[in-house]
């Protein structure tokens, strides 16, 4: 039996650092900064290192190092040397690769993390999807996944493969919390029915936004948009925190895994920690991962999850790379303490 079962994404990462990266505003941009350099040019990298990333990987990685829980890792990987870089990260780990798929005649994914280094934490990621583009079904040997949570993250909008794992889930009474990446977020009407299923769903806002629709700059009109997808939310803000939205017939029912939708609803803020960041790859894996270790360890107590998942993530984005900043540690009640969590009236 396993704590937790993660499934998703497997990338080997290359973090190129230069200083010719200078972010500049532009209002025609979708984050409205851009970073750039002419095409032809041949541009001084001040630093490069290597990594091993996606959100299967990340969210294992924190599940053993701070929550000390048995794991198991569910992705796919080339048959290359990249793969067996991913294959022993995860070994040095001690995360369990049983489950670890292996495709013959494919590459492994690739992530190039362009940053301009320094003080500056954002940075442009270019991805090569490669075998992690999908999972394979057939491989999954579901009678063996006998686990008390899963954690999922982008599956490449294979919504079958999400459908199973609900199932399976269910059938095993397990809670299951998901971070959807784009092709997920591309489909609100079917994923809708899924995600009502799920005990947590985890997203940034600009994801909040590309779900519901609701407008960007309104967070509680978005807190209460998520609650039609699902019976809890977990939504990061960057730097700004995160916020955590539930509704009343969830409060009674907190300490199960498997929560049901009622019409009254709360929401809670918790700020970041505050350092400033080297680069924030990995940082709202680091805060997922830690909100589940932290509703765990702290048996369903929904404040201690906010603040775990904050110092985890505060910590990762202190580091090049994103497992480096990983809490090894389970941060004290007097650490705790320190972030100030508010409820928000909706």
């Amino acid at each position: 039996m396993y704590d937790i079962v993660t499934i998703g994404s497997a990338t080997r990462d290359v973090f190129l650092m230069s200083a010719a990266l200078h972010p500049h505003r532009a209002k025609d941009a979708a984050t409205h900064i851009e970073a750039c350099f002419p095409f032809g040019a041949k541009i001084n990298i001040d630093e490069i290192y290597f990594d091993t990333g996606g959100g299967a990987t990340n969210n294992a990685a924190t599940f053993r190092r701070l929550g000390n829980f048995r794991t198991a890792a569910i992705c796919r990987l080339g048959d290359d040397a990249s793969g067996r870089d991913v294959f022993d990260v995860l070994k040095a780990d001690r995360v369990d690769t049983q489950f670890v798929q292996v495709a013959h005649g494919e590459l492994t994914a690739y992530a190039s993390i362009l940053s301009p280094g320094g003080e500056v934490g954002e940075r442009t990621i270019l991805v090569y999807r490669g075998a992690s583009r999908t999972i394979e079904h057939a491989r999954i040997p579901w009678s063996k996944l006998r686990a008390r949570w899963f954690h999922g993250s982008s599956l490449g909008g294979d919504l079958s493969l999400l459908k199973k794992l609900l199932s399976h889930a269910k059938k095993i009474k397990a809670g299951v919390a998901f971070n959807p990446g784009g092709q997920e977020l591309k489909q609100p009407t079917r994923v809708k029915p899924l995600f009502k299923q799920l005990a947590f769903l985890i997203l940034n806002r600009e994801e909040a936004v590309s779900l519901t629709g609701a407008p960007f700059h309104n967070i509680k009109a978005l807190l209460r948009a998520l609650l039609s997808f699902t019976p809890y939310a977990i939504m990061t803000d960057g730097p700004k925190g995160a916020y955590a939205v539930e509704s009343k017939s969830q409060i009674a029912n907190r300490k199960s895994t498997r929560l049901a939708i009622g019409a009254v609803r709360r929401a809670f803020y918790v700020p970041s920690v505050g350092h400033p960041p080297k680069n924030i790859t990995g940082a709202g894996d680091a805060f997922g991962s830690g909100f589940i270790t932290g509703w765990i360890k702290g048996r369903g107590d929904l404040i201690e999850a906010l603040r775990v998942g904050s110092f985890n993530a505060d910590n990762v984005v202190q580091y090049v790379g994103a497992k480096n900043g990983i809490l090894e540690q389970y941060p004290s009640l007097k650490q705790l303490r320190t972030l100030p969590v508010k409820k928000i009236p909706l």
